[in-house]
C-alpha cells in the first residue's frame, strides 16, 4: 500500500530480544536460532520505516504507536 505508514516495533535489543524468547519457556531452541536470524534482518530493515519505536517498556510504546497513529488524522 504506497500511502501506509510503517511503524517498526523494535527490542531495546538483540540480548533483549534473545532473553525474552528464551523467557517464555515454550520456544524450541532451533526456533530460537532461525528466529533471532530473521530478527537481524528484519531491524536491518527499519530504515525502510516511517517510525521506529523501540518496546522497552509496554505502556510508553503502546502510547507512542497510538500518537503516531492519532496524527495521521
Amino acid at each position: 500500500v504506497p500511502d501506509a505508514t510503517l511503524i517498526f516495533i523494535m527490542p531495546p535489543s538483540v540480548e533483549e530480544l534473545e532473553r525474552r524468547l528464551r523467557g517464555r519457556g515454550d520456544t524450541p531452541e532451533e526456533q530460537i536460532v532461525l528466529r533471532m536470524e530473521r530478527a537481524a534482518w528484519e531491524m536491518e530493515q527499519r530504515n525502510w520505516y516511517d517510525h521506529v519505536v523501540v518496546n522497552d517498556d509496554a505502556q510508553r510504546c503502546a502510547n507512542e504507536i497510538l500518537n503516531i497513529i492519532s496524527n495521521l488524522e
